[in-house]
């Protein structure tokens, strides 16, 4: 009767043991922490039931966090996060990085879709792919966007500094608000004066030039050596048409820094650099400088019949230098090129 009673209690004893080591385990498995994924490594959630097509278009919130290689506010701040929800009963967009925000219009709201649909961003919808131990610029990007509706699109991705779509957003938002009063998603502007402009352009067989020379001392005016010449000359004549020089007008390199200024020329050079096509920051040596509709991408042969070269350099060492045969970015540069040509071609008429 003992010997079946130890082995009762042994039994019992044994039971127990197994029963608080379960507990032990479980306790742990629910209390350990998910490794965190290592540098390199990928971590993916797809959640299937997310739709790839959403029928609303009234957006009600929206959100972005990036980094853009090309587009920057100030002098050099990359990093932006824009933002659409509701503050006090009011749709509000801002950018939450520097602080700036207004009551959302229709305006803003209508082309933020427009971009949505363009680039088909809802096809990237419920996709969460993260690379863990990447550089600042391309560690994770969620765009979020909610509708009227109730649908939502929403993705987070590893930040990609040269997305077109991205690039096309942080533009809306900053023309917007520029258009609204505040330039503070815009880069700082060129504060100071031109101290020098050649222009040179070529239409059909006739060449037209404006810029500054060294004369010799017999071709002085008012003892004044260096002067502002306009010259134009018919290739296929070969015969100069016309060749003046005058004294430069005491406002003349504040009038065009004023002209320059007025066509946003700084800005659109200085975003225009890189080439999508390539891959790389060769656009301006294709002729590409963000003043046309189409790029590397179109395969534009070059123009045999015009041609634009504007040289500019100011106070601070900036310098803007646009040589290009390409038609469609020829057309472009007009408004610019009759604004410079509407100040310079009266000087000569004096």
């Amino acid at each position: 009767m003992k010997r079946k009673n130890r082995k009762g209690v042994i039994l019992m004893a044994a039971l127990l043991s197994l029963l608080v080591l379960f507990l032990l385990t479980a306790c742990t498995q629910e209390t350990e922490p998910e490794p965190e994924p290592i540098d390199g490594g990928t971590t993916t959630h797809i959640d299937a039931n997310a739709p790839k097509a959403i029928e609303s278009k009234d957006i009600t919130a929206f959100s972005l966090n990036c980094y853009l290689s090309n587009r920057w506010r100030g002098d050099e701040e990359r990093f932006f996060r824009f933002k659409i929800e509701e503050e006090n009963g009011v749709l509000t967009a801002s950018e939450e990085r520097s602080g700036i925000s207004r009551p959302a219009d229709a305006a803003l709201l209508t082309a933020l879709q427009e971009i949505i649909d363009k680039y088909e961003l809802v096809k990237n919808n419920g996709i969460y792919k993260v690379t863990a131990g990447l550089p600042p610029e391309f560690q994770e990007s969620t765009l979020f966007a909610g509708y009227a509706s109730g649908e939502t699109l929403t993705f987070t991705r590893n930040n990609e500094p040269a997305a077109e779509w991205a690039e096309d957003i942080y533009d809306l938002f900053a023309d917007w608000f520029a258009a609204n009063g505040d330039e503070t998603l815009r880069p700082a502007k060129e504060e100071t004066l031109v101290t020098r402009l050649d222009l040179r352009i070529r239409e059909g067989a006739v060449w037209t030039e404006f810029g500054g020379i060294n004369v010799q001392e017999e071709d002085a005016i008012d003892g004044q050596t260096y002067l502002l010449f306009h010259e134009v000359y018919d290739e296929q004549a070969q015969s100069m048409i016309e060749r003046q020089f005058r004294l430069f007008p005491e406002d003349y390199y504040e009038s065009l820094t004023a002209i320059l200024a007025d066509h946003d020329a700084v800005r659109t050079y200085e975003f225009s650099y890189y080439d999508r096509e390539s891959g790389n920051y060769g656009n301006h040596d294709e002729g590409y400088y963000g003043f046309g509709s189409k790029t590397t991408a179109d395969g534009e042969e070059d123009s045999e019949d015009l041609y634009v070269d504007l040289y500019v350099e100011y106070e601070s060492g900036r310098r803007m230098t646009i040589e290009t045969r390409k038609a469609s970015e020829i057309e472009g540069l007009q408004p610019l090129l009759q604004g410079l040509q509407a100040y310079l071609e009266p000087l000569f008429a004096e």
